[in-house]
């Protein structure tokens, strides 16, 4: 398949890239993500956006590496071949290739087009790792402003793809965060063919566990060898997202790698610049900088104080939380069975889940605290104003000290309703308490924070 390129700087290398990214330019049926069958829930409805014609705003898939992004890309365009999007029309390009020399614009790459684009369909691109290629926001706004077709992009760090970007796509694109499996995408992969998703769970009751240990990254999710993904885990994350993302910002990487592993040793406790910047000879202002580096990474989640008053928790500190379950297992410096690390595993998955509901519902949320013994680790209030007061133990036995804790807290903040999520496997009527078994809640959270199925 030949491609009709307006500039000759693209050169030879470029072509042949692109030839090889899109093997469906030379074979229509050729399937790029046909060993990856089973579908994201955050999969289905960008495909929906991109089929409505209407809809001529471009898609920003925001996330950490290897939750999946690139793959996701792959399932798009074979979704859209199958749907009879004439091969021609799509482009793919991988901005992070490893044989690229030099440099390659977004304008390089949509300009190189095949040989055969019907002009009756439209063009669609999928861009991974977009912010490698020089001045891509102000490619974008310009592409969504001449409708040259529809576009997805992905990256690996919020901010660092929102520097200088942020008024240029205002009503251009729209930023969709992509994390690591839910709980219900890991018991799918994990379904034998035919199975679904709730005949999976009953057969195998305590896949929460195996979640606990193998997160949300999809690479690991099948493998056997914990302890070997632990090791992968901290290889990949702190050289890769870490030293990669970071080392052309000009900030000192290796003690922010030692930072971020101190983050999850400690992940659901708040930070203490202070401490942190003694253990790593430091500012207090450097660590409160390197750990907003590191929330862009994705990597770790800030949880700020939960205050009705728009100001009113400002000046409080954050808890910092592990993005998935795994990283709080890869970085332990406690054996993982530990309680103490179980614990915050426990937490940072429940956390997950409750960012997804909160984006859905457009809910706002924290932890409250107002003493030591007056504290609830999980606060979300709806648009409307109600409250649901979150408790997490991974004690299979919930304990009545903890419940009239969790009350007396809820009264004090006038909670609407009150949920404890713990390590048991049956659901208990507490006193003005519902008591979850983390496996239902992982499950299905919407079902069980907005008492509807999804």
């Amino acid at each position: 398949m030949l491609i009709n390129s307006p500039s000759r700087s693209i050169g030879v290398i470029l072509a042949d890239l692109l030839q090889d990214q899109n093997p469906w330019w030379r074979d229509g049926a050729i399937r790029r993500a046909k060993g990856y069958p089973v579908r994201r829930d955050l999969q289905k409805d960008i495909l929906s956006r991109l089929q409505r014609l209407d809809d001529r705003r471009a898609i920003m898939l925001l996330g950490s590496r290897q939750v999946g992004k690139t793959v996701l890309l792959l399932q798009l365009a074979d979704d859209l071949l199958a749907a009879g999007l004439p091969p021609q029309n799509l482009t793919y390009f991988d901005f992070s290739d490893d044989r690229i020399l030099g440099e390659v614009t977004t304008d390089e790459v949509v300009k190189a087009q095949p040989v055969g684009v019907n002009p009756e369909y439209p063009r669609v691109f999928l861009l991974d790792e977009v912010r490698s290629a020089p001045t891509w926001d102000l490619w974008l706004k310009r592409a969504v402003d001449s409708r040259i077709g529809q576009i997805v992009a992905t990256d690996s760090a919020a901010r660092l793809l929102r520097d200088g970007s942020q008024e240029s796509g205002q009503g251009r694109w729209d930023e969709i965060f992509v994390e690591g499996l839910s709980f219900r995408e890991f018991v799918r992969l994990h379904a034998r063919a035919g199975e679904d998703e709730q005949a999976r769970l009953r057969l195998a009751p305590n896949l929460h566990e195996r979640y606990l240990a193998l997160g949300g990254f999809p690479e690991h999710v099948l493998s056997e060898d914990f302890p070997e993904v632990r090791r992968r885990l901290r290889s990949d994350i702190a050289e890769r997202a870490i030293l990669r993302d970071l080392s052309g910002r000009g900030v000192d990487v290796e003690r922010i790698k030692d930072l971020f592993v101190y983050l999850l040793q400690d992940s659901g406790a708040e930070l203490n610049a202070e401490a942190r910047a003694r253990d790593l000879e430091a500012d207090p202002r450097s660590v409160r900088d390197w750990v907003r580096l590191l929330t862009d990474t994705l990597l770790v989640f800030p949880l700020d104080r939960f205050a009705r008053g728009a100001t009113a928790g400002l000046r409080s500190k954050s808890k910092i939380f592990a993005a998935d379950p795994s990283l709080v297992m890869a970085f332990a410096s406690f054996p993982v069975h530990d309680p103490t690390v179980r614990a915050r595993a426990f937490e940072a998955a429940v956390f997950r889940h409750l960012r997804e509901v909160a984006r859905k519902v457009e809910a706002r949320m924290g932890y409250y605290r107002q003493r030591e013994d007056l504290e609830i680790d999980f606060v979300l209030e709806d648009p409307r104003g109600s409250l649901v007061a979150i408790e997490v133990t991974s004690n299979p036995q919930v304990r009545a000290d903890k419940a009239e804790r969790l009350r007396r807290a809820a009264k004090e903040l006038k909670a609407d309703r009150r949920i404890l999520i713990h390590g048991g496997v049956v659901d208990e009527q507490m006193e003005g308490i519902n008591a979850i078994p983390i496996q239902r809640f992982l499950f299905d959270p919407d079902a069980c924070l907005l008492g509807g199925e999804s």
